[in-house]
Formats: C-alpha cells, sequence, structure tokens
C-alpha cells in the first residue's frame, strides 16, 4: 500500500469488521479476516508493533477469484474492506469488484497508475510498469475502468527521459479509490497497437504533472453508473481520448509514432 496507512486507518471504527484480500506480502494487522493464494504460515510481517485481529482460523487460504472463497461471505458482512495492489493481478478483477460491493459497506481499492504502469524506469528496460501485471486500472467519470495491459504497453519507451524523474515521487505510483455503499466497474478492450501507442503518448504529454490526481472518493456508485456494471465494452462503443482531438493533432501523433519505430505502418 502506497498511500498513507493513516489515511485508510481513521475511516476504520474501532469495532468495524474488516475484510483484506491479497495481503500476504504486506500484511494489514487492523483486518479480521484475510483472503490470500498463500498460506497464514508464509505471511511477510511488515508492522511488528501492531498486534494482529485476523488469526490462523480467520485467515483464508484461497483465490480470490474462486466463488466458493467469497460464498462463505454474509451480504455487508463487512464494514470496510481493503484491496491493494491485488486487481492488477488476477484474471477478474470485474468478479472481485462485484464481491466486494456485495459484502463490504466501504472499503480502499489501490492499484499502480496508469502512468507507473506504463512507464519505463530506464529507457532500455524491455516492459513497461510491472511485467507481470494483466490489467491498467483507470478511474473515468468516477467509475473504475480496467484495459488488459497488453504488447503496445511495452513498445516504448512513452514516459522519455525529460520526465523521468517524476517516479521519485510516490505519488505517481499509485491510483487510489475510497469508496462508500458501492462503486461502479466495467472492463474496456483494447483497440490495437496503433491507438494504443497513441494514447500513451498523449497521456503523457498531456498529463497534469503539477496537480494530478491520484486518489478518489466514490460514494454509492452503483446508483446511476454511466456504464452498467461490470459490463466488458468492446471497441466501437467508445473513444480513446486520443480519438477526440483534432484531425491535425492526430495527424502529428501517428508520424511520431512512425519516427520512433519502424514497426507501425
Amino acid at each position: 500500500m502506497q498511500i498513507d496507512r493513516n489515511e485508510v486507518l481513521k475511516r476504520i471504527k474501532p469495532n468495524d469488521k474488516v475484510l483484506d484480500i491479497g495481503s500476504w506480502e504486506e500484511v494489514f494487522p487492523r483486518a479480521n479476516v484475510i483472503i490470500d493464494l498463500n498460506p497464514y504460515e508464509t505471511r511477510k510481517i511488515k508492522y511488528r508493533d501492531e498486534p494482529e485481529n485476523f488469526t490462523k482460523d480467520t485467515w483464508i487460504y484461497g483465490d480470490v477469484c474462486d466463488t466458493i472463497v467469497w460464498s462463505i461471505f454474509k451480504d455487508k458482512e463487512f464494514d470496510f474492506a481493503i484491496c491493494s495492489h491485488i486487481l492488477e493481478d488476477v484474471r477478474d478483477p470485474l468478479f472481485i469488484c462485484s464481491q466486494l460491493n456485495r459484502v463490504a459497506k466501504a472499503g480502499y481499492i489501490e492499484c499502480p497508475s496508469r502512468f507507473r504502469e506504463c512507464a519505463k524506469v530506464n529507457k532500455k528496460d524491455p516492459h513497461t510498469g510491472y511485467d507481470h501485471h494483466r490489467w491498467i486500472m483507470d478511474v473515468i467519470d468516477g467509475e473504475l475502468s480496467f484495459t488488459p495491459k497488453l504488447y503496445w504497453a511495452h513498445f516504448i519507451d512513452y514516459l522519455g527521459d525529460s520526465r523521468r524523474d517524476y517516479l521519485k515521487a510516490y505519488q505517481f505510483h499509485f491510483t487510489g479509490v475510497f469508496w462508500k455503499g458501492s462503486f461502479s466497474y466495467h472492463e474496456r478492450t483494447a483497440k490495437g497497437m496503433l491507438l494504443e501507442s497513441m494514447n500513451l503518448m498523449y497521456f503523457y504529454d498531456t498529463y497534469n504533472y503539477i496537480n494530478g490526481k491520484f486518489v478518489y472518493e466514490i460514494e454509492n456508485g452503483l446508483k446511476s453508473p454511466k456504464i452498467p456494471a461490470g459490463t466488458v465494452i468492446w471497441v466501437d462503443k467508445f473513444c480513446l481520448p486520443i480519438e477526440n482531438v483534432k484531425p491535425d493533432i492526430l495527424e502529428k501523433y501517428k508520424k511520431k509514432l512512425k519516427v520512433l519505430t519502424a514497426y507501425v505502418n
């Protein structure tokens, strides 16, 4: 978890029942119940001066994408649920989002930001961000949007040397979401090498480096979502930011991409 832990703790009341999923790498001691694919005995204990509220009996050893694991919990059983750096890894983040909405009244979600996930620490790195991650999570119009992280994400050095130093600041590394009541979520299909590559170039060129937002608040997001929760949006149902620019700007990015690589026609 990259946000200040106190920002999470201050939203949890003393008698709240707290769920934490996928936290084996950095166990959250305040949690009462934990779900993880790794066993209790092998957990990494970072905060040794804090008592653990969970026990071996409340450590659920299982796959967070398994329906059986979640079936043991009642609707709104938890007052708060923590889901930190797990949705980008799993095969079905939409399913997990549906279950978080079902079993919890509020929570905190954190994933690597698009800024970090599509950036190279060094120009010659073969991959951007974390090479084992499957998804890029964005917050668009107050809803969680998941894009599969495919070959185009690693194509070129989108960030560039002139902006590399921004990776030294912690806030550029994550997207955090505090939610209350519910939140909406969807998946969008990728639009292919040319458009996704140009879109990433445009993203880094237009990013708000001074006042970029990295923590969001969502309340009752399922009441009137712009996109029905759990929807998979096909390529002809949405436009990337780069597709909404003026034709001359679009052409500029096409030319820029062709100069940077010989693989785009």
